[in-house]
């Protein structure tokens, strides 16, 4: 039976994270593998690793001291020595680093394993020395999960040992409704819900300034909707997310003040500002929905106004796979993710622009049939993202060379 290794030292749930987990749920349902997801004691990660009934081992990597160092260099050599796996697959510098050394210390240990690194960070990979030994000499093989972050390696990596793979999920994402079915309504609060047969635009992701909640507020109080919606008919905004760098009730505040509205408290975690002389609302949920796909399935559009990061990009294809449609910045590698079949794309940080593909994107709610066409081309997009994605980097992982091999051909 093969068996595969994951290492993952981020204590916190990340997108890269969620990419580690992923690759490990798809690998542990196949009945020829087997595999051990690794991570900090205590880590989110590795909560939702044993969630996810996966094989787990509490490895010390995090947070870094030299007493954890060598508890997790003898613990890496076990797991290796004990288990043999085909595969290690390493997310963080951290474990990045331990396991090249450990590699280039412990030769026959890891003579039958190929060490891969899977890269999904937005910083830059420095051009110094012991970056260039890592990725190149002191590992099997790079996956970068991005064209984007492959670009900001600044230094150049064989051909052969490195391999572009976009975020795949391992789970089974049909759609939560169908895309042919009418729009319903959720209740938000005992005497408030939402409709969803208005056009809807919703924003999922932590409440972080780089995701674009304070430039959307901007966006709507520039645009001019009124032209555009037919009577009786409101645009919706919603923002899903949970507090982290800027708290939901700052943005409620702020929303309050730039539209010249006054809101009201919905529940403890859930707020509402209404312009009746713009015809918006705006929806804040400070809290993890559970049903989290319903709403993103009856939105009209997906709205990811981000100003940084997102290389590794799990909203943006959660929301084709439900079928809907996404309004987008250029960020990152959200271009290579979002065709302009059934996105629409403007110049990150540019807030006119924003208002511009907010007011093109109500347009296309009034005209059905576009609509309907660009809800199928984003089910069509999404699932290429789907399980079997992951198949090819799995594959090219195994033709890459395990350490002895490599180390003869340098």
């Amino acid at each position: 039976m093969d068996f595969q290794i994951v290492l993952n030292s981020n204590p916190w749930f990340s997108a890269v994270t969620d990419y580690s987990l992923q690759l490990a749920r798809f690998v542990s349902a196949k009945q020829t593998c087997r595999v051990i997801y690794c991570a900090p004691a205590g880590s989110l990660a590795l909560r939702k690793a044993n969630q996810s009934s996966l094989q787990t081992n509490a490895l010390p990597l995090f947070p870094f001291t030299i007493t954890r160092f060598f508890a997790a260099w003898h613990a890496l050599g076990e797991l290796v020595k004990s288990h043999k796996p085909s595969v290690v697959w390493i997310f963080e510098g951290r474990e990045h680093t331990l396991c090249a050394l450990h590699r280039l210390v412990h030769k026959k240990t890891w003579a039958s394993t190929r060490l891969v690194r899977v890269r999904g960070q937005a910083a830059p990979v420095r051009s110094t020395a012991l970056n260039k030994w890592v990725y190149t000499r002191g590992i099997s093989g790079v996956a970068f999960a991005a064209q984007v972050v492959q670009q900001r390696t600044e230094f150049s990596v064989p051909d052969n040992q490195q391999k572009v793979h976009l975020y795949c999920t391992a789970k089974l994402m049909e759609p939560a409704l169908s895309i042919d079915s009418a729009p319903q309504q959720l209740a938000v609060s005992r005497d408030w819900s939402i409709d969803f047969s208005q056009p809807t635009f919703t924003l999922v992701g932590r409440y972080d300034p780089v995701k674009g909640h304070a430039e959307t507020i901007e966006a709507l109080a520039i645009a001019n909707f009124k032209p555009y919606l037919k009577e009786g008919q409101w645009l919706q905004l919603v923002f899903l997310g949970e507090s982290q760098n800027v708290s939901a009730i700052d943005l409620f505040e702020k929303a309050q003040s730039t539209l010249g509205a006054t809101g009201r408290a919905l529940s403890s975690s859930r707020w509402l500002v209404e312009v009746p002389e713009k015809r918006i609302r705006l929806l804040l949920i400070d809290e993890r929905v559970r049903d989290i796909a319903v709403w993103m399935r009856q939105s009209s559009f997906g709205l990811i106004p981000s100003l940084g990061s997102e290389v590794i990009c799990r909203v943006a294809v959660e929301f084709l796979q439900q079928g809907t449609p996404i309004v987008s910045s250029n960020v990152g590698a959200l271009a290579e993710v979002l065709p302009r079949s059934c996105a629409l794309i403007y110049e990150h940080s540019r807030v006119q622009e924003l208002a511009s593909a907010l007011e093109k994107a109500l347009v296309l709610c009034n005209q059905p049939d576009a609509l309907k066409i660009m809800r199928r081309n984003a089910l069509e997009q999404g699932r290429r993202f789907g399980p079997e994605g992951w198949n090819g980097l799995i594959t090219w992982a195994r033709a890459l060379e395990p350490f002895c091999e490599s180390n003869r051909s340098q």
